[in-house]
């Protein structure tokens, strides 16, 4: 157990240092958006800044609609009548465990909560910090799992927008406000990838607004949201999803120009063929539930599937019947129905993809 304190008390000085480092270096303030109802209220609040560092975003689940985070936040404000009593009570600056929790519960200090968060955060830990400016810092580096709106009708092409917003607890609008001073998408010196998984960063930044509860109708809070847009890599879909995909329509098309059923041989290996390709469509988008996004509307991958599982079948039913044909004997009008279905089927397919893609972008 000293073990696991000792080595929890070199993380979070590693922490704080890592995040005072980066305040110092990014002097410049954050440009954020903020809303009309939170510039009323500011007046005549206490201001606290807000230092954000996101570590890590991970296990991003697009089907179930989730991701996890893991973050770094720094509260700081002024409080000149608590800091000198607490400069004499404690020899050293930062306080933490036991020692912080018991400071914290006769100190005024600024709580919030993690808007909308599927399960309670897990606080990894927290430290106070006394400054010689007369100004206090709560530090807390968490991990928590929060919602996606899994909107994109592009996927695997587009953006998804994530999110995480803090919303003060305790102390309402008119008494305390947040000011986001600081945004960051991992420390610089950070060696491991913040964003994990086949994702891309485009940009980010934060916001402040009010938030309403109802657990009360006369009390706003305020609220920082720190926004991060995201990208899924070309690559991995072009992979997992479009090659498999085509290269499936691709046999299907070919197993019919290439295996005419004038030749009886052909028959058996051209219905079975189509039939197999069939399968493999739906063994393809069972292996790929998980990584395609769950939505009341039909996204491009879905129109995707739709369209090569569209084309097989008619392949498929196709050669059933001009096979038939052959083997009743009506020679010109299963050679004529072979050459129309293998002519128009790809034209069909195409026109299909090409309206897909106009309606979905």
């Amino acid at each position: 157990c000293k073990m696991k304190f000792l080595i929890s008390i070199i993380l979070c000085f590693f922490s704080i240092g890592a995040l005072a480092s980066s305040i110092t270096e990014h002097s410049k303030p954050l440009s954020y958006k903020e809303s009309e109802e939170a510039k009323r209220l500011d007046k005549g609040s206490k201001h606290v800044k807000v230092y954000a560092v996101i570590d890590r975003i991970f296990e991003i689940d697009i089907n179930e609609g989730t991701f996890k985070i893991e973050a770094e936040l720094l509260l700081k404000w002024r409080n000149n009548k608590d800091i000198k009593r607490l400069k004499s009570d404690f020899a050293e600056h930062t306080i933490t465990g036991d020692k912080m929790h018991e400071v914290l519960e006769h100190t005024w200090h600024p709580e919030f909560i993690v808007k909308a968060e599927i399960e309670p955060r897990s606080t990894l830990f927290r430290t106070l910090h006394l400054n010689k400016d007369n100004s206090i810092e709560l530090f807390e580096k968490f991990e928590t799992t929060l919602p996606i709106n899994t909107d994109i009708r592009e996927y695997p092409f587009g953006t998804l927008q994530l999110h995480m917003d803090i919303v003060a607890f305790t102390h309402d609008a008119k008494e305390m406000t947040f000011d986001p001073v600081m945004f960051e998408i991992g420390h610089e010196e950070q060696d491991t990838p913040v964003l994990v998984g086949n994702w891309s960063l485009i940009k980010h930044y934060a916001d402040k607004k009010v938030s309403h509860r109802l657990s009360t109708t006369d009390q706003m809070y305020t609220q920082n949201g720190f926004h991060f847009i995201i990208q899924h890599d070309f690559n991995d879909a072009l992979q997992k999803i479009f090659f498999p995909l085509g290269g499936v329509v691709l046999i299907s098309l070919f197993l019919n120009l290439f295996s005419s059923m004038r030749h009886k041989e052909n028959i058996e290996a051209r219905v079975m063929g189509q039939l197999t390709l069939l399968l493999t469509i739906f063994a393809l988008k069972f292996t790929l539930a998980g990584e395609i996004p769950a939505t009341h509307y039909l996204n491009l991958i879905d129109l995707m599937f739709l369209i090569a599982t569209g084309a097989i079948i008619i392949n498929l039913f196709s050669s059933m019947a001009v096979s038939e044909w052959y083997l009743e004997g009506k020679l010109e009008l299963a050679q004529k129905w072979e050459r129309i279905l293998d002519r128009t089927t790809p034209i069909l397919v195409l026109v299909s993809i090409g309206a897909s893609c106009y309606v979905v972008f």
